[in-house]
């Protein structure tokens, strides 16, 4: 077997391996940190007044809560990762986190720029365009 090859689940699941419940452990402890980049994003790039130190030093954070995510999503989308109500929380989270870099580090195209104008407008359309 190849070191990156996968091992088949042949066998039904049973109560959680010392691994698992610390993979278990370890997952929602990252779940925690992605809350708290997601949080510091809000309050200090969003809301705040960002330094440039602060929105290098976020974009790495964020940067590195997905790159974690994507490989525990991974791991627990398989067929026998016992706990979905986990998985499906991981799964969240990674979008949370997808939509987070792109709010803050991705610039919007004209034409979705517009289309939000737009749709601003027809949603409240007696706010002041100021």
């Amino acid at each position: 077997m190849a070191l990156a090859e996968p091992l088949a689940a042949n066998s039904p699941p049973g109560p959680p391996t010392d691994v698992e419940l610390l993979l278990v452990d370890h997952i929602r402890s990252v779940c925690a940190k992605c809350d708290s980049v997601i949080q510091r994003g809000y309050d200090g790039i969003i809301r705040g007044s960002p330094t440039s130190d602060l929105v290098e030093r976020h974009r790495r954070d964020l940067h590195w809560a997905l790159r974690s995510d994507r490989l525990y999503h991974r791991l627990t989308s398989a067929e026998d990762f016992a706990d979905r109500s986990l998985a499906e929380l991981l799964e969240a989270k990674l979008r949370q986190l997808e939509e987070h870099w792109k709010y803050i580090y991705e610039l919007s195209s004209d034409a979705e720029s517009e289309h939000l104008k737009k749709l601003i407008q027809k949603v409240f359309p007696d706010e002041s365009r100021a």
